[in-house]
Order: structure tokens, then sequence, then C-alpha cells
């Protein structure tokens, strides 16, 4: 007789996981066509966690933008927020989800039982803001703008075993 596998809990179906999973599911919601359409697309996420450690920048370094991305072409809901957890925290969340890895998570807009988790996420994270995306978006050339900064060369440093004494 084999042990039978509880159903998911209803949670399941509000959160992503995965580096690709997210990344194309924000990339759907980052197409220029409002979520909230007569055509159904995905819930748009309230949180993405990224993993901060064990993994090179280029593993994750699109998220900030792709978040700023998305977030605002939801103008119906409250920015996402991208937050990143250790090494320790990864390995928790691989034990609890039974996966070797978990390098992304993202958690959708209104899902149950997560109103406390998503309220301070909101509470204690800033949104991300791309201040070249604002720009861009608002169709004006932009001056180039070089900072000239007044420095003093002192004298070198004498190398280790040269010198006076």
């Amino acid at each position: 007789m084999s042990p039978e596998i509880p159903p998911a809990p209803e949670l399941a179906s509000y959160v992503d996981v995965g580096l690709a999973n997210v990344s194309r599911t924000l990339q759907k919601l980052s197409g220029g066509s409002s979520v909230s359409t007569a055509q159904p697309g995905p819930k748009p996420y309230s949180v993405v966690f990224v993993s901060r450690a064990g993994h090179s920048s280029a593993f994750h370094s699109h998220f900030p933008q792709m978040v700023a991305v998305a977030s605002s072409y939801i103008p119906s809901s409250p920015e996402i927020r991208l937050v990143g957890f250790s090494k320790s925290c990864e390995e928790r969340l691989s034990a609890a989800l039974g996966i070797p890895r978990v390098s992304t998570v993202a958690l959708r807009e209104d899902a149950p039982m997560a109103k406390g988790l998503v309220d301070y996420v909101r509470e204690h994270v800033a949104p991300i803001e791309v201040e070249w995306l604002e720009q861009a978006r608002s169709g004006q050339h932009q001056e180039t703008r070089i900072e000239a900064v007044t420095t003093k060369v002192g004298l070198a440093k004498p190398k280790r075993g040269q010198g006076g004494s």
C-alpha cells in the first residue's frame, strides 16, 4: 500500500518557483498590455524572493529592472517588492519544497494566508526605482552630464623592503 500524497495547498497556485518561471511571468506582466484586460493573463506578483548567495550576479541581475517594468505596467496594484534571501534560507526553503535548490520564489497578489507576510514586506522593503527607465519613458533628450571632480595626487607610498628602516 503506497502512502497517499496530500493535495497541494490552496497557496500553491499563487506561488511560482524557479528563475526561468518567474522571469517568464515578469516578462508577460511587462509586455505592454494591461493585466486587467478581458484576456486573462497572469495575476501580478506582490513579492519576488531571490537567493543572494551561491550565484554570480549575472544569474539574477535582471530582476530589479524586470520587477520595476512589470510594476509600472500594473498601475492598479501596489509595486512588486524584490527581497533577497540568504543561503541558509535557500536550504530550508529547498527542504520544505522537496526540491534540490531554490533560487527564486514569487508570490502572487491576493495569495491566501499570505497577507501578513506581504504587508510586512511592503512596510519594510521599498519598491524598485529605475531612474533611467523613467527618463527613457519621458521621450525627452537628455543632455550629457559630466561631473568633474578635483583630486589631489600625493606622494607614492614606499614599497615594503625599500626606504628608510
